[in-house]
């Protein structure tokens, strides 16, 4: 083991655990350590930004251990993450479990497990879905909204009697969303066929990816919908917060 380093390294973390700038002096009677040795540990440190020196002469940690930190976090790879979560979903309620996340102007699903029953929903990874007119593609609207100001620019296609084209009536609807935390679908893209959806979140972006599950009206009650709702919530928030999401 490196002491150079050990000592460097427990100077940092020593400085990032106090609440205000510290002194040489300070940190040597605290650390144990000479105050020349001190004095090159932060001079190291102050070198690759780690650490800067006020004019008051004393030092306190940068957030450059913060920068690297959302970095690692960024490349957390929310399908791998959500994978065993799909699967889990899929066995409990039967039903074609979905990840989803936004492409360009469509929806495109990342992972699909289809449903154990006969007659089934028809969709598949790298599939795409219209924004406005599915669970999925709504709930990502209401989580981004720079992406869903310009899509809503727009004329929206209408896919079945029940799909909102008004800007106004969409508005509202993707509001709802954002005050509920999840998204329904009835019979608004497809006929006779319904979903739910809930939002992905990492550490440094709300709605990065939907969780869905998609079903028949003919096959799921007001009662099961309401059960799957609360089930999708709540696996969503699991993968969200192993992507670091902590609100």
């Amino acid at each position: 083991m490196d002491k150079t380093a050990v000592k460097v390294l427990r100077v940092f973390e020593y400085m990032c655990g106090q609440d205000s700038p510290l002194g040489v002096s300070t940190i040597a009677g605290k650390m144990h350590l000479t105050k020349s040795n001190v004095h090159r540990i932060l001079r190291t440190l102050v070198s690759l930004d780690y650490v800067e020196q006020l004019d008051s002469g004393l030092y306190r940690p940068t957030l450059k251990v913060w920068e690297l930190g959302t970095l690692i976090v960024s490349r957390q790879d929310f399908l791998q993450v959500a994978k065993p979560h799909l699967r889990a979903l899929n066995q409990l309620t039967g039903e074609s479990i979905y990840l989803a996340t936004l492409n360009g102007s469509e929806v495109v699903y990342l992972d699909v497990l289809d449903s154990k029953f006969p007659i089934r929903i028809n969709a598949a990874i790298g599939g795409t879905a219209p924004p406005h007119a599915s669970a999925s593609g709504r709930l990502l609207l209401a989580y981004n909204p720079a992406f869903a100001e310009k899509y809503l620019e727009k004329a929206l296609e209408k896919y079945t009697v029940k799909t909102l084209v008004r800007l106004p009536e969409v508005k509202r609807r993707l509001e709802s969303i954002r005050q509920a935390g999840y998204s329904i679908n009835d019979g608004e893209w497809r006929e006779g066929v319904c979903g739910v959806a809930a939002p992905i979140h990492n550490a440094h972006q709300l709605g990065v990816a939907a969780i869905g599950i998609t079903t028949l009206k003919e096959r799921a009650g007001k009662q099961a919908m309401k059960r799957f709702t609360t089930m999708l919530r709540d696996v969503a928030l699991r993968i969200s917060r192993e992507l670091g999401y902590r609100g």
